[in-house]
């Protein structure tokens, strides 16, 4: 089966499980998808073990600017092939949290360099690329993944300037990467 054949069985399959109230309650909501199907991740992850790890069609399907289609791309991505340049250009493109949070969770916490980036990111003046930074660092923390202690007081100093800061997504963030930290 072709890439293009795997997307339009993947659409149809979303079609078929659309949830009509999901999607206009995250349209009230300020999330303004190009399109949104309201499919949650319980269906999506579904969907994804059906399809299988498949770099160059998460890519097709992330490319396809479909919130479904994204939230495929993370969890159909090989986690040991991803890259932190396409972690880059990704969290570019991410417009709400709903995405952040999956991307953060099942693909970017998980690649190769991630301690890395993410430091990187939670020191960047874009919002949603800290918050990715601070979620990818608590799923990190989470999952028992050590840092030094220089890595730890640096998160420190960035939690606190984003516990300070206005961005209320970021300050949480923060937090829930700190209380990691505290329990570890």
């Amino acid at each position: 089966m072709t890439t293009r054949e795997s997307i339009l069985e993947i659409k149809q399959k979303l079609r078929l499980n659309m949830n009509g109230i999901a999607s206009a309650d995250m349209r009230e909501a300020g999330m303004g998808y190009k399109l949104n199907f309201g499919v949650g991740l319980p269906g999506l992850k579904q969907i994804a073990s059906e399809q299988g790890k498949d770099p160059e069609l998460a890519v097709a399907l992330w490319k396809e600017d479909i919130r479904e289609c994204r939230i495929l791309a993370a969890l159909i991505y090989p986690e040991d092939q991803f890259q932190t340049d396409l972690a880059d250009l990704w969290i570019e493109q991410i417009k709400y949290p709903d995405l952040a949070e999956v991307c953060s969770m099942y693909l970017f916490s998980r690649m190769k360099g991630a301690s890395e980036a993410a430091f990187r990111w939670i020191a960047s003046d874009n919002d949603m690329t800290r918050y990715c930074g601070f979620l990818t660092l608590a799923h990190m923390l989470r999952a028992g993944r050590e840092m030094g202690p220089r890595y730890v007081q640096e998160l420190k100093d960035q939690a606190q300037a984003a516990i300070n800061g206005s961005d209320l997504m970021c300050a949480q963030a923060a937090r829930t990467a700190l209380g990691f930290v505290a329990e570890g």
